[in-house]
């Protein structure tokens, strides 16, 4: 069935990169490619406005700005409401707290134009006060949550409508993250990574909530039994200091290499044997492990949020208690003893990402909820029963 095209206004607080652009800039890539019109909302000097050049047209004039800001929230409300009073978006997709509060208000004032979502990326608590009900309930039509236990939490929570609620995963790209042993070869070539040398890869923010320290603990453990075993960490964040003391501590410095921030992801994870995502907050939907799964990699992964979604324990890499060393342990272990395994538990891990997590599906599903919200607005103006 051919669904007809929309303008759709996607709106983003951030000024960096991270999951949250990286889901906002996946969306508008993969509905341009249906052919529907996107504009994408934002802070002037965001990194949205680069990386959507060609995609979606740039709506760059917003602050956006935390806290009580009269000034700032005024002129916003402005920029908002005359956006949407003289382009009449389709659906209006806000994905933060300051650009959610500016579209919802402003597209109140002008009459409810546009059904108005919000997508939920993480686990932060939402305090249950007049403000968040008034917010969520009256002026927010629907909410679309990264993963199902968050959706589930925010099901039996007053500031929602339980109704109102759907879990959709972000989605990768499966074409680009996909085995390749030329590229294979190139990586850890580059990183220094020797033939029989295992490697275990993450890919995160340098922070508390990803849980480096215990991956840090375990190989230390495994230092004797498990001489080749290997680190490889991508990210940048406060802790950088903090956890190369810690791998000098535990005698490991040598076997792990910081890599910091790289934009060609795609070629650095073929150097992984494993991947690691021992997160202990925070993550919902995780796309550096959903994208080493693509490439054919088994993951290592906490049940924190929404992490026990993607993979099966056992089947496409194996799952562990959030904020534990010893099932970090075994599992390093388990895979790093048993190539055999990780071929097999790799090739489960794509088919997994072609199945549920690839963009395609992404998108597919929240162009499918659009559409349902323009059919419910037809509805309530015609006065038509479902």
């Amino acid at each position: 069935m051919t669904l007809p095209t929309l303008h759709i206004l996607i709106t983003d607080p951030h000024l960096q990169g991270g999951g949250q652009v990286r889901y906002v800039t996946t969306l508008a890539a993969g509905l341009h490619a249906l052919g529907h019109r996107v504009t994408v909302g934002c802070r002037s000097g965001s990194v949205l406005v680069g990386q959507n050049t060609g995609i979606a047209e740039a709506l760059d004039r917003f602050q956006f700005r935390g806290g009580l800001r009269p000034r700032s929230w005024a002129h916003d409300l402005r920029e908002a409401s005359h956006f949407i009073r003289r382009e009449r978006p389709d659906i209006i997709h806000v994905n933060g707290s300051q650009d959610h509060w500016t579209m919802a208000v402003a597209n109140g004032m002008s009459g409810r134009a546009a059904p108005l979502l919000r997508t939920r990326h993480n686990t932060y608590t939402v305090a249950a006060n007049g403000p968040n009900r008034l917010l969520n309930r009256r002026l927010t039509d629907f909410q679309i949550v990264v993963c199902e236990s968050v959706r589930q939490t925010l099901a039996s929570h007053p500031a929602f409508h339980a109704d109102r609620l759907r879990a959709i995963h972000n989605g990768v790209d499966a074409d680009l993250y996909r085995p390749d042993p030329e590229a294979r070869r190139k990586a850890r070539s580059e990183f220094g990574c020797g033939d029989r040398d295992i490697v275990c890869g993450i890919v995160a923010r340098l922070v508390p909530a990803k849980g480096h320290a215990f991956l840090f603990q375990a190989v230390a453990a495994l230092k004797e039994t498990l001489p080749d075993l290997r680190v490889l960490a991508f990210g940048q964040g406060v802790l950088e200091s903090e956890l190369r003391r810690m791998a000098d501590s535990l005698g490991i410095s040598s076997r792990v290499r910081f890599a910091g921030f790289r934009n060609d992801m795609h070629f650095c994870v073929q150097a992984f044997d494993i991947g690691a995502q021992p997160s202990i907050d925070c993550d919902t939907s995780s796309f550096s492990m959903k994208e080493q799964m693509a490439a054919g990699i088994p993951v290592i992964a906490s049940d924190y949020g929404g992490l026990g979604e993607i993979i099966d324990d056992g089947v496409e890499g194996m799952l562990l208690p959030a904020g534990t060393v010893p099932p970090m342990i075994e599992a390093l272990r388990k895979l790093a003893s048993d190539p055999d395994l990780r071929t097999t538990m790799g090739a489960r891990a794509r088919q997994r990402v072609l199945a549920e997590f690839s963009q395609e599906v992404f998108v597919r599903r929240t162009a499918e909820t659009y559409h349902h919200l323009l059919k419910e607005r037809l509805r309530e103006r015609t006065g038509e029963t479902p």
